[in-house]
């Protein structure tokens, strides 16, 4: 009987701005390729966690996803963006990722608007993409919002009514910042779907208090502490008006304050729930399976900090590996993370910046960068061939 081939698994997430998930696989792939013996078995896996490159992972995994495009609602009332979706007709299921249509990538010219942004397209792609596929699930991947307006913007958008003092409906898209003003939520008689929806993310913050959506998350798209106080209050009295219409309080369950408390406002529709982004998208790719089968694993991101081991893709990495060597380069690594190998015996991590370097410099060619990196790593990777 032939003896199993060394197998090394490629699973890096992106760098976010620098390298798509792909675009670092591809590297990796090349560099090993043309370095390691031809008998060394190369399994290229990019790793999502709900986040940018979520729906290209998912396709270039598995091409009986059909993609499909929208024209929605962007972060700011009156901006039109175009969204994509993706729908696997065999699974009956339907892939959202909100920051497709509520993204701060999307802000005209990166201008920060905390008050004025909307969650209003991500309920006009929720509903377009729900017509036109008719799923039996629907998952929508969040994270990277502008807005932080408890997802009343994206409820509205998927018939939910929101009166102001004299019963008057409020002209859609809300904003954060009008959160205060609504009186009154109406609910719809009838909600047109009958299957699971999933709400994808990989934080446990609650929508209220010290690590809710608005002290946490506010001041990352631009609110001020005044602002954060203004957003707070209008979640909490937002919070209070959907439990007196719902006969639920959702404001403390964990994640609910995922991408300005939208995982809030999607929860309370019917047959939700909360998952683990990195997690759903990790069973999709059989990660756990390639890991399992696997003898040694090249991952990365773009920054590898504590926040890795809360839920992203690369942290459950460096857990489903076990024992098992692994390799993480990353354009930076937090300071107390830099002796992980003198921890965790399996781990080496690999900055493409430098202690000191100017990020701007090092990463000029970020490409050039991780294949510096690589060559630098390449001896200890030919140490653990057999």
């Amino acid at each position: 009987m032939s003896e199993q081939p060394f197998r090394i698994l490629i699973a890096p997430a992106c760098f976010k701005g620098s390298l798509s998930a792909q675009d670092t696989a591809d590297v990796m792939r090349a560099f090993l390729s043309d370095r390691l013996p031809d008998s060394v078995l190369l399994d290229v896996c990019p790793i999502a966690d709900g986040g940018d490159d979520t729906l290209s992972v998912l396709r270039n995994h598995d091409p009986v996803f059909q993609e499909s495009s929208v024209q929605v609602t962007g972060p700011l009332p009156g901006q039109r963006v175009t969204a994509t979706y993706l729908v696997h007709p065999q699974k009956k299921l339907l892939v959202i990722e909100a920051a497709q249509a509520h993204g701060l990538r999307l802000l005209p010219q990166g201008r920060l608007m905390p008050m004025e942004a909307t969650s209003y397209g991500v309920g006009e792609l929720v509903r377009a993409a729900m017509k036109a596929a008719q799923p039996d699930i629907i998952v929508v991947t969040v994270g990277g919002s502008a807005s932080t307006d408890g997802g009343v913007g994206a409820l509205q958008a998927l018939g939910v009514i929101v009166q102001d003092a004299q019963g008057r409906p409020m002209a859609a898209p809300i904003g954060g910042g009008q959160l205060s003003s609504i009186q009154r939520v109406v609910w719809p008689q009838h909600w047109p779907y009958a299957g699971q929806f999933l709400i994808a993310t990989d934080v446990v913050n609650p929508l209220l208090g010290s690590n809710g959506a608005a002290a946490v998350f506010a001041p990352q798209k631009g609110a001020d502490s005044r602002q954060c106080q203004q957003l707070e209050a209008g979640l909490a009295h937002f919070s209070r008006l959907m439990t007196e219409v719902c006969q639920m309080d959702c404001s403390t369950l964990p994640g609910v304050g995922a991408a300005g408390g939208l995982a809030f406002g999607l929860r309370h529709l019917p047959r939700s729930g909360i998952i683990s982004g990195s997690q759903w998208i990790a069973e999709q790719l059989d990660l756990p399976d390639r890991i399992h089968q696997t003898d040694l694993i090249i991952t990365g991101e773009g920054r590898f900090d504590a926040t890795s081991f809360s839920g992203k893709a690369t942290g459950n990495v460096l857990v489903w590996a076990d024992e098992k060597p692994v390799m993480v380069f990353c354009g930076q690594v937090q300071e107390s993370l830099v002796g992980l190998s003198t921890e965790l015996n399996n781990v080496e991590v690999y900055p493409l910046v430098p202690s000191g370097a100017s990020v701007e410099e090092a990463m000029a060619d970020p490409k050039a960068a991780l294949l510096r990196q690589l060559e630098q790593a390449l001896p200890q990777m030919k140490a653990h061939l057999p």
